[in-house]
C-alpha cells in the first residue's frame, strides 16, 4: 500500500507542476523516477519515453501508467495515472474560479506569468535526451540546430513540414546509431 501512495504522491507532484504539454513533463518525470524515487536508472527511463511515445495517449500519462504497473501492479498503475490526470484537473478548476472572480487584465497578466515558466520546462526536457545520448550529443545539437534553421528559413519546409520529418527520422537513424 505504501508503494502506491508513494506511486500517487509523484505523479500528483508531475501532474500539478507540469505547464506546456508532454514534453515539458520530461524533466519531471525523470526527477521523480529516476532521481528521487529510484524507480528507473537512465536507460530505463529512456526506454519509457520511447514506449511512452509510441503508445496513444499523452507522455504524462502514459509513463505513468507504465511506472505505476512496473512498480505496483494494476492497482499502482490505475492509482497512478489517476494522480497525473486528476490533480492539474483539480487545479486547474480552481484557477478557473480564480480568474473568473478577476478582472481581464488581471487573468491576462496571469498567463504572461506562465510564458517563462513553460519556456523553461520546455528546455529542461531538451536536456534529458541529450544526457541519455551524451556519446551522440554534438551530432544530435548540430541536427537540431539544422533542423530549426530549416524551420525558420526554408519556406518549404514551413509548408511541408512532414517532410523534414522523413528527413530528420532518416538522418537520425543514420547518424544517432
Amino acid at each position: 500500500m505504501t508503494k502506491i501512495i508513494e506511486l500517487v504522491w509523484a505523479f500528483a507532484q508531475i501532474g500539478i507542476t507540469a505547464f506546456g504539454g508532454g514534453l515539458s513533463t520530461l524533466s519531471l518525470i525523470e526527477y521523480q523516477l529516476v532521481t528521487k524515487n529510484g524507480w528507473l536508472d537512465a536507460v530505463g527511463f529512456g526506454k519509457l519515453i520511447a514506449v511512452s511515445q509510441m503508445t496513444p495517449g499523452p507522455i504524462a500519462v502514459n509513463a505513468a501508467t507504465f511506472a505505476g504497473y512496473s512498480e505496483a501492479g494494476l492497482a499502482g498503475s490505475a492509482a497512478a495515472t489517476f494522480a497525473i490526470v486528476a490533480t492539474p484537473l483539480l487545479a486547474l478548476s480552481a484557477v478557473l474560479l480564480i480568474l473568473r472572480q478577476v478582472n481581464p487584465e488581471g487573468s491576462k497578466r496571469f498567463k504572461l506569468m506562465l510564458r517563462p515558466i513553460v519556456a523553461g520546462l520546455l528546455t529542461l526536457s531538451i536536456v534529458s535526451p541529450f544526457m541519455i545520448t551524451w556519446n551522440n550529443g554534438v551530432t544530435a545539437v548540430a541536427l537540431l540546430a539544422s533542423g530549426i534553421a530549416l524551420v525558420r528559413f526554408c519556406r518549404f519546409f514551413k509548408e511541408y513540414p512532414v517532410a523534414m520529418l522523413a528527413i530528420f527520422g532518416i538522418l537520425g537513424a543514420i547518424f544517432m546509431r
